[in-house]
């Protein structure tokens, strides 16, 4: 499944099949969609044992995930959405985006996040894709996602040092909240940012 959106530089994905053999050559070149720690060989791995099985896993609810500490954690309802540049004859796969949330007893979403996860959005960029307005792009298609899913806002974090994803987020209307060290994941200070999503 695609996500429209009007004048966008970018079409976002379900993975699939089709843009897998360019979501392999990004790993093979070192590229990981996880910031807090290298997945590249262990996806490489899992799509040389049964492709299928490793799109299916992205796309399915349920199961678990390894933390960047070797622990494993409950997986949160998510949507892992591969982005596809639109303003490119060659369709190119420029990176990926998620959402995650938590759902109550009812599955209604609401917006707490345990402490293993930093927000409610992730996303990453190829190194040679960087700085095309790709990230922005991808990020306001999420938000139309994140209405859909009844959320009324999201929680959005960056490193201090990360000037480009701090743009990024203000961009598409993020409003700093604060700056917090999250343990779990080192002394680092990190930047937190509401984007509101109810009008």
């Amino acid at each position: 499944m695609s996500v429209s959106i009007a004048s966008s530089i970018v079409s976002l994905h379900e993975p699939g099949r089709d843009a897998l053999p360019a979501y392999v050559r990004a790993l093979e070149a070192g590229w990981s969609p996880n910031t807090m720690r290298n997945v590249a060989p262990e996806q490489l791995a899992a799509i040389a044992a049964d492709p299928d099985a490793f799109v299916a896993g992205l796309n399915q609810r349920g199961g678990t995930i390894r933390l960047h500490d070797g622990s494993e954690v409950a997986r949160l309802p998510d949507m892992i959405r591969w982005i596809i540049a639109t303003d490119r004859p060659e369709r190119p796969f420029v990176g990926s985006i998620n959402l995650r949330w938590q759902e109550d007893e009812s599955g209604k979403p609401v917006t707490e996040l345990p402490p293993h996860v930093l927000g409610h959005v992730g996303y990453t960029i190829l190194p040679q894709h960087a700085g095309r307005g790709y990230a922005s792009a991808a990020l306001a298609a999420v938000l139309a996602e994140a209405r859909t899913v009844g959320l009324p806002f999201l929680k959005i974090t960056c490193d201090v040092a990360n000037a480009a994803s701090r743009r990024i987020i203000e961009k598409a209307g993020g409003r700093f909240v604060e700056s917090f060290v999250a343990p779990l994941y080192g002394p680092e200070e990190r930047l937190m940012y509401r984007i509101d999503l109810q009008s």
